[in-house]
């Protein structure tokens, strides 16, 4: 048994095809077919059906999972080690983050730690909050950042820094003149909000019922860049971190204005309790905690 037809077997499961497999590990099909053949052929059983679409696990195939898996972890973990005594001249790092967290702060972040540490292989994974972490619980993230996310025995929930939560408004609203508002100003407009499972469209939520009224939707979005666009040009309003719109309200796109109830959200690193953190990731960690006290957006140390 190889370490590379694990890799191709986990990589075939979780895309539920030889194509797809085949094009993230940038190898040609009959590859990842021969490698697989193999593996079966050495465990005696069929791990995969093979479908006229794609391939699903077999009992045997499921039953294996979970072990190559951790196989697999374990090997990464014996590379980490070996990349810290070398001093991080090489190595992978996977992170998983939300829209709303790319559109200002981790963009930074991760130049930040490229200048720093060019031979890491940083390979970045956006996503809502719960898929995020779902994706961490599966072991294929090393570590996240995300917000509001609740402690439980399987995650470590380290606080990074405290957002306040802005109203975003086109510039011609007639509310643009003024530098604060209160929230139930906007009690009869329409809402652009994100798509349901995403945190921010929860804090939204929250705040607004907290004000005494439900926010009226006028449109839903996948990021933070199409809510954004969608004020700009008066089809609604919304709530954002100052730090995402704050290009925008230089170049006069939309206005930002602080809120008097100071709602907020809390930036939050996440890890797998237990898991081996290796060197890349506590640097990574690290970085982070440095682009959240030069943003002065109340870091927590």
């Amino acid at each position: 048994m190889e370490l590379r037809q694990l890799e191709m077997f986990l990589e075939t499961a979780d895309r539920r095809s030889i194509t797809g497999a085949a094009q993230a590990l940038y190898v040609a099909q009959p590859s990842v077919s021969a490698q697989i053949a193999a593996l079966e052929r050495e465990l005696g059983y069929p791990l995969f059906d093979r479908l006229p679409r794609g391939v699903r696990l077999t009992e045997v195939g499921r039953a294996v999972l979970p072990h190559a898996r951790q196989i697999m972890r374990q090997v990464a973990e014996m590379r980490d080690s070996i990349d810290a005594l070398e001093g991080l001249q090489r190595g992978r790092l996977v992170l998983g983050t939300m829209p709303t967290v790319t559109a200002h702060l981790i963009p930074t972040v991760i130049k930040t730690f490229r200048d720093e540490f060019p031979q890491i292989d940083l390979r970045v994974v956006e996503a809502s909050a719960s898929a995020v972490l779902e994706e961490l619980g599966a072991h294929r993230l090393d570590l996240a950042v995300v917000t509001n996310a609740q402690p439980n025995p399987q995650i470590d929930v380290q606080p990074l820094m405290t957002e306040e939560l802005y109203a975003i408004v086109p510039v011609n609203d007639p509310l643009a003149e003024r530098e604060e508002i209160d929230l139930r100003d906007l009690r009869d407009r329409p809402f652009i909000v994100l798509e349901a499972g995403f945190s921010l469209r929860s804090v939204l939520w929250e705040v607004c019922n907290g004000a005494g009224f439900s926010p009226r939707i006028a449109q839903e979005m996948s990021s933070i860049q199409g809510i954004k666009g969608l004020v700009e040009i008066g089809m609604g309003v919304s709530l954002a971190p100052r730090m995402s719109v704050e290009q925008e309200e230089r170049l006069g796109l939309l206005r930002a204005l602080r809120l008097s109830q100071r709602p907020n959200r809390e930036l939050q690193i996440v890890t797998s309790r237990g898991a081996y953190l290796s060197r890349s990731a506590g640097e990574f960690i690290a970085i982070c905690r440095r682009v959240a006290a030069a943003a002065g957006q109340d870091p927590i140390v």
